[in-house]
């Protein structure tokens, strides 16, 4: 089975929608194990240089929605900061080389998510006593563009047991980033960065906006995007507004199919002004 690709901005400031299942869709995350995955999150997201915009943590699933940061943007002091936090035996003297493949892997979102879900499976397996893959499919990555898209897609990832029916209001739903930024508004692990909001209290008006949330019950004949599963926001290559599409598509033009080039700009919604660049071979 073809492996699932993904567009990676190499080295500079990107903004990802990470999505990864258990093997075989199983329900294998519960509050223990949510609240461990949680842990190792926040573990590895001060670590690398990845910002946390908004996540939710389902039963067989969960969204990250991080922000990368560029080689060139990475003080060295706070780099060496960071690896002797995380690791023993980190010399005093580290050569520009050294420091260069540091950078570039504590920027790299492939070996950030991979260090949260291979450290998570080794805690799971030895927890229950178990063998083999926690994980399902290499986690799928969406490429977003920052401002009015990385906002929506914010409230797409808020708003997802909303969707599954498991709860009325995005508050009632602890593993996700709307709760947490009720409960610990003073945390430095979540930030708005991309999103052009400053405050928590603006972007949950706009969450009960386009979620057409009113006292618990969705708004009469509401029909709204961030209401159903739409797979745009999950089996696609690129989130963005039509130029966004078409910049990256000129960037990573040689790693698109021929498929996708005769349909790279899908519209999600005309009021939006969200395209998507489609991943078809996973349609």
């Amino acid at each position: 089975m073809a492996r699932t690709r993904r567009l990676k901005a190499k080295g500079d400031v990107a903004y990802y929608h990470v999505i990864s299942r258990t093997v075989g869709g199983e329900f294998l995350l519960g509050d223990v194990e949510k609240e461990k995955l949680l842990s190792v999150i926040k573990q590895f997201s001060s670590l690398y240089f990845v910002s946390v915009i908004g996540y939710c943590i389902m039963d067989n699933h969960f969204h990250l929605l991080v922000k990368t940061l560029s080689v060139e943007d990475i003080d060295d002091t706070e780099l060496k900061e960071r690896l002797s936090r995380h690791y023993k035996n980190i010399p005093d003297e580290i050569t520009e080389s050294e420091l260069l493949k540091y950078k570039e892997k504590l920027t790299d979102i492939s070996e950030y998510v991979k260090s949260i879900k291979m450290t998570f499976s080794r805690w799971y397996n030895k927890r229950n006593q178990r063998r083999g893959y926690f994980w399902g499919d290499r986690f799928k990555s969406v490429l977003v563009e920052k401002g009015e898209s990385l906002l929506s897609m914010l409230a797409y990832i808020d708003l997802n047991p909303v969707r599954a029916g498991i709860c009325g209001r995005p508050e009632e739903y602890r593993w996700s980033s709307f709760s947490h930024r009720l409960a610990k508004p003073s945390d430095d692990l979540l930030t708005f960065a991309g999103t052009e909001i400053s405050n928590a209290d603006d972007y949950f008006s706009f969450v009960y906006g386009v979620g057409k949330l009113e006292r618990n019950v969705e708004a009469d004949g509401a029909v709204n995007i961030w209401h159903h599963k739409v797979r745009y926001f999950t089996d696609t290559l690129v989130i963005g507004s039509k130029g966004f599409i078409e910049s990256t598509y000129k960037i990573f033009e040689d790693k698109i199919t021929k498929k996708e080039r005769k349909a790279h700009k899908v519209p999600i919604d005309s009021s939006t002004g969200l395209y998507s660049m489609q991943r078809l071979n996973s349609i």
